[in-house]
Order: structure tokens, then C-alpha cells, then sequence
């Protein structure tokens, strides 16, 4: 339709360290405002972003995937370095494309992969600290893998987060859950169609005491 506007999708890769999550809040940095001041910055226009998740305090992501619509027309290419030129260097736009004006990522990605890191030592390094939970360096990690693998289908984990709606449904499907254990670190890995707000740290916090054996399969 003429004279509404062009619709366009990003993929944002960032360092939350520095951010209280994604979702933009008054007075406090968040990555989805500082994204929203970049688009500002760059187009002259203050956009409405859309994104397929919000990603907690700390949480970091490789590709979260974000759409808007702008009343100017821009070339992909274009956009995508005019809006970078304006971001602070944790936050960067790796990928822009046009999109159909309705363009709803949320309800268009079919599954989320999330990775939580863990550093199973007494003395942790400095190096990338921002980036691992120190553990305890005796985790049994079968019984984790075992616990994981309870994990995959389609069950209520009310225990575990909120829905992001008042009200809404605590059930979810997981179709992956897994732990890998590489260069002193373990991954443990969780795929899904969505999750509930808190729901990979508690997961993976019930994982840890299971691996500690302060928490049972029973």
C-alpha cells in the first residue's frame, strides 16, 4: 500500500553485559533503546521495534532478529551501516533486509536455541568472566544429562519462569537439551519454540544442584 511505509528485518548480535535486557524501559540502557536511538539517529525517525525475544539482564545473543517499518525507503546495505554508525560497539547489526509491513518475529520464529555457559573451578579466570557461571569444579554430569533429557517435550514449566502475559500458559515444548563439556567450560544447550521469562536460568540452575547432588531426580 502506498504511503505507509517500507518494512524492514535485522539481525542483531550483542554483548548484554552492560544492558538490563532487551526490552526498552525509561532511565534505564537496555539493548532494544539503544537500538531504537541508533534507528533515531540514523533515519530521523523513532521506530517501534519487534523482536523474536527478550533476552534478560547479562544474556547476550548472536542473532537476535528485529523488524520495523521506516516512512523513507532505504537500501538494505545502507541502513544497515548508517545504523551501526550509531551503536555502541557491544551491539551490532549483522544482517538488514526488507520485510513484509506485518513482519512479527515472535510469531514467525519457530524455535529459540539458548547456550548457558558454566566454569566448573575453584579459581576462576578473569578472561571472560562476564560470560560464565563459576560452579563447582565436582559436578556429576550424568545425572545432569540424564535431567536434560527429562527436559525435552512438551510439559508445563510453571517451576521454572512466568509467562510474559498475565495469565498466559506456562507450557512449552523443548526439542533439545543437552550438555557438552569443552576447553574447561560445559554448555548446556536448550532449544524450544519459546520460553518462559527466567526459564533457562532456573533450568540451568536446578541442572547445577542436580550435578551437586543437592537436588534428586526422584
Amino acid at each position: 500500500m502506498i504511503g505507509i511505509g517500507s518494512g524492514y528485518r535485522m539481525v542483531v548480535a550483542y554483548d548484554g553485559t552492560a544492558y538490563h535486557g532487551w526490552q526498552a524501559q525509561a532511565g534505564i540502557s537496555t539493548v532494544e533503546g539503544a537500538l531504537v536511538l541508533a534507528l533515531a539517529a540514523a533515519t530521523g525517525e523513532r521506530v517501534r521495534v519487534r523482536a523474536a525475544g527478550r533476552t534478560d539482564t547479562g544474556v547476550h545473543a548472536h542473532g537476535q532478529v528485529v523488524a520495523f517499518v521506516l516512512s523513507r525507503n532505504w537500501s538494505p546495505p545502507q541502513l544497515l551501516a548508517a545504523t551501526n554508525a550509531h551503536l555502541p560497539a557491544d551491539v551490532t547489526v549483522l544482517e538488514a533486509d526488507r520485510a513484509e509491513l506485518d513482519f512479527d518475529p515472535r510469531r514467525r520464529a519457530w524455535r529459540r536455541t539458548y547456550r548457558y555457559l558454566l566454569a566448573p573451578t575453584r579459581v576462576p579466570s578473569p578472561v571472560g568472566r562476564q560470560y560464565a557461571w563459576r560452579v563447582s569444579p565436582h559436578l556429576e554430569m550424568e545425572p545432569m544429562r540424564e535431567a536434560a533429557r527429562l527436559l525435552v517435550g512438551r510439559h508445563d514449566f510453571a517451576a521454572f519462569g512466568r509467562s510474559p502475559q498475565p495469565g498466559g500458559s506456562t507450557v512449552r515444548t523443548i526439542d533439545m537439551a543437552a550438555l557438552e563439556s569443552r576447553a574447561g567450560l560445559i554448555a548446556v544447550e536448550v532449544r524450544g519454540d519459546a520460553f518462559l521469562r527466567g526459564m533457562l536460568r532456573n533450568l540451568v540452575g536446578a541442572l547445577v544442584a542436580i550435578g551437586e547432588g543437592r537436588l534428586g531426580l526422584a
